[in-house]
């Protein structure tokens, strides 16, 4: 990947929708992961520390306290200000009325979540920032109306792994670059576990479906091409994100 023509791309479609929406910034919410970290720093590079604007939205007892540390010690490398919400309680005296179910009460978190972001957002004529990924946006790994209901989406057109590798360019923290990514909306969650598969062999899919005989070079199970095509078709409701900034040369 050509690092400073992906950069110089991000950072023009962030300042482009920004002007065009006569916004004053953007707001994110800084989870401490990956892509919340790459978002973040290059929304700085394109607007300026002062217009932009960290949310941290822990849930007690499932967001670890490491995330919330790291996401602290970036918002001060970056020197945006930032605000800290513990949406936990918040969180579970709407549950208290709810029927009991998982994945409904994990969902309820994210968009939780995004109604701070937006709330944040109108105040301060921001837009919200999103952080999605390629290989969650393909597969739909991500909450509707949740984390995939942002004003603009700047590494959506990275895979995962491409996210990493411009964490390292970028200069980020090993924390960033070594977790392993979590929608954090139950204790204990990983991306990777729960898929089936390492965001390796995701992205290798991801780029070459279509192509078996590349597949099979690649001695990818047929099982696990399945489990990603499968994922893909379930969560093909999904597929409405907002303007994604589009990488034409990788």
């Amino acid at each position: 990947m050509q690092f400073e023509i992906v950069v110089k791309t991000i950072i023009d479609f962030i300042i482009l929708e920004v002007n065009e929406r006569k916004a004053n910034g953007v707001v994110v919410g800084l989870s401490g992961g990956l892509d919340s970290a790459v978002a973040t720093t290059l929304a700085v590079k394109a607007l300026g520390s002062s217009h932009v604007f960290a949310l941290i939205l822990p849930d007690s007892p499932i967001t670890p306290t490491s995330d919330v540390e790291d996401a602290k010690k970036l918002a001060n490398i970056l020197k945006i200000k930032y605000k800290i919400i513990e949406i936990g309680k918040t969180k579970n005296q709407f549950l208290r009325h709810l029927p009991k179910n998982k994945l409904a009460k994990g969902n309820f978190a994210s968009r939780l979540r995004m109604c701070i972001l937006y709330y944040y957002a109108g105040i301060m004529n921001y837009l919200v920032l999103g952080t999605t990924d390629k290989s969650e946006q393909k597969l739909g790994y991500y909450t509707k109306h949740g984390d995939g209901a942002a004003d603009i989406f700047p590494i959506a057109d990275l895979y995962k792994t491409e996210v990493r590798e411009m964490a390292r360019y970028l200069q980020l923290s090993s924390a960033f670059i070594e977790k392993k990514s979590s929608p954090r909306i139950w204790k204990g969650q990983t991306a990777e576990s729960e898929i089936g598969l390492t965001y390796e062999e995701i992205d290798n899919v991801l780029k070459n479906l279509g192509d078996n005989d590349t597949l099979h070079k690649s001695k990818i199970n047929t099982k696990k091409v399945a489990i990603l095509t499968e994922l893909m078709d379930k969560n093909s409701h999904k597929q409405q994100m907002g303007p994604l900034c589009k990488i034409s040369y990788k």
